[in-house]
């Protein structure tokens, strides 16, 4: 009896010692944002590490070993200040003004944060307080590492929701390359024509320009924040052990990447809950299959245009024997909805993805939902509005897992035509399939992958093997200009050196 109780101790103290203090900073005032990052944050909080979470999205119910801090305000501040500077995520944007906007963005998330009593008191609480580790949602908050500074410089992971940006690209030394990788903002595929390889290098460089005459000063003045701390942003940003990357090649292309850059896949697709009893019996009785219709949690149903609604109205009216859900966020019903349609506020988009008889799913193509669609084997009708998902919407219709709709040519024909041809034509369901089989063949679970990449961050205290030389080196040498300049002065040198002793053998020549 004594021995099981001594074993019992052993193996709780294992667990004990082996938890670690961790920080997680997670600020962008988005829902798919933070889907992905709270889903990897709680799995390890489950494993029993003890988990300081900064997110605007706190759980309705506290979960052990993860405590919050809310800094869901930012979701207020956001709306207002759109409001008065009239930005809105409500229509489309082109890929240069949404990178032009990425300095404007980050500044005012980061102030906000900053001049928050929240962040103030617990920059306060850590100071000088041991972590073994900080989760960093690695979308240019530089400023925010000063975290690292005063918890005694731990190991930072950088975690992306999005395809990779050059700007968490570059601080762990993955090549850029404009002539085969698309610029993620742009509708471009890996093998580009002349044209579009021109406006993906000048995407790039306008990116490039951004980061280094907009963002790397402006994080520099926010870090002041902290104090007197050793490390300026630029180095804290640089200095991280590990990019996860919550993609993978089921939605889009190959590139090359360091070692201390993993790609895991949707860490946030997980076993789907039942669906609500009333839903689940409108979906089961459905003659011909659901179609679903959601833009996403940025895009909202309501704001598209009275006309744009219509369309889609009377296209759906064209197929009364299937059934159409349709998220809408008001307490109005639906103008002119069809009696094939359902209409409601929010609906559980991952259960109603897994439903058998769901046919396609109309979507702006943001990551979350492009890899749910994947995942469950749906084909896509792409409404991209801004940023990523003009690139998505391509992948879709270069596989042929879907087909794309501009927003501003939506009219009842063009609807009318594509839900046809995608209703009716089967290779965009087996398309899907294929890219589906691509996505789960995989030894572990993506979220597994993540979860195991952390802790062999704990072990290894940082994995300093995994960084690149190629990050100490200037851009000079990166480059070899230093070697081709040298060689370039060598070859003129000696073609001098010809030229003179041939001139001087001809004047010889001619003398005699």
């Amino acid at each position: 009896m004594n021995s099981i109780r001594e074993i019992f101790v052993l193996i709780i103290t294992i667990m004990y010692c082996s938890a670690a203090n961790i920080l997680c900073i997670f600020p962008t005032p988005s829902y798919s944002h933070q889907k992905p990052l709270l889903t990897l944050s709680t799995a390890l909080a489950k494993k029993g590490h003890n988990l300081t979470v900064i997110t605007p999205n706190p759980s309705k119910e506290p979960i052990i070993n993860h405590r919050e801090v809310d800094v869901s305000f930012l979701y207020i501040e956001w709306k207002k200040v759109a409001e008065v500077k009239k930005i809105s995520l409500q229509g489309r944007i082109s890929p240069k003004q949404i990178t032009g906007d990425l300095y404007n963005f980050l500044n005012f998330i980061t102030s906000l944060l900053f001049g928050s009593p929240k962040i103030t008191e617990l920059i306060r609480e850590l100071n000088n307080t041991k972590y073994d580790l900080i989760l960093y949602e690695s979308f240019y908050y530089s400023s925010l590492l000063g975290f690292a500074d005063i918890t005694g410089n731990p190991p930072i992971i950088g975690l992306t929701t999005l395809n990779s940006l050059m700007i968490s690209d570059s601080p762990q030394g993955n090549p850029v390359l404009p002539s085969y990788i698309p610029f993620p903002f742009l509708p471009y595929r890996d093998k580009m024509t002349f044209w579009e390889r021109s406006y993906n290098l000048y995407l790039t460089i306008y990116c490039h320009y951004i980061l280094e005459y907009n963002l790397k000063p402006m994080h520099e003045n926010h870090i002041q924040h902290f104090g007197n701390i050793k490390h300026t942003a630029e180095e804290l940003e640089y200095s991280k052990s590990l990019l996860i990357v919550s993609s993978d090649l089921a939605i889009g292309y190959p590139k090359p990447v360091q070692p201390n850059t993993i790609y895991v896949g949707p860490m946030h697709i997980t076993k789907s809950e039942s669906l609500p009893q009333d839903l689940l019996k409108w979906m089961d009785n459905a003659e011909d299959g659901i179609i679903y219709f959601s833009l996403g949690s940025n895009m909202k149903g309501t704001s598209v245009p009275e006309e744009k609604r219509a369309a889609f109205i009377e296209a759906f009216k064209k197929f009364p024997k299937i059934r159409v859900l349709w998220k809408w966020e008001a307490d109005i019903d639906l103008p002119g909805r069809p009696n094939n349609v359902l209409a409601r506020k929010w609906l559980p988009q991952q259960s109603i993805l897994a439903h058998p008889k769901l046919q396609l799913f109309i979507s702006q193509v943001g990551l979350q939902s492009f890899q749910e669609a994947t995942y469950y084997g749906v084909p896509i009708l792409g409404i991209p509005m801004f940023a990523d998902q003009d690139f998505n919407a391509r992948k879709v219709v270069e596989t042929g897992a879907g087909l794309s709709l501009e927003f501003n040519d939506i009219t009842y024909e063009h609807v009318y035509e594509k839900l046809k041809e995608l209703l009716t034509n089967s290779s965009y369901k087996e398309k899907m399939a294929c890219l589906s089989n691509l996505m789960k063949d995989r030894q572990n679970s993506p979220l597994d992958t993540a979860v195991w990449w952390v802790e062999y961050v704990l072990r290894h205290n940082g994995a300093p093997h995994l960084r690149p030389a190629s990050l100490d080196l200037t851009f000079y040498e990166y480059y070899m200009l230093d070697i081709l300049i040298v060689g370039l002065i060598f070859v003129i040198i000696s073609l001098y050196i010809i030229y003179f002793i041939h001139n001087r053998f001809f004047t010889y020549i001619n003398f005699k």
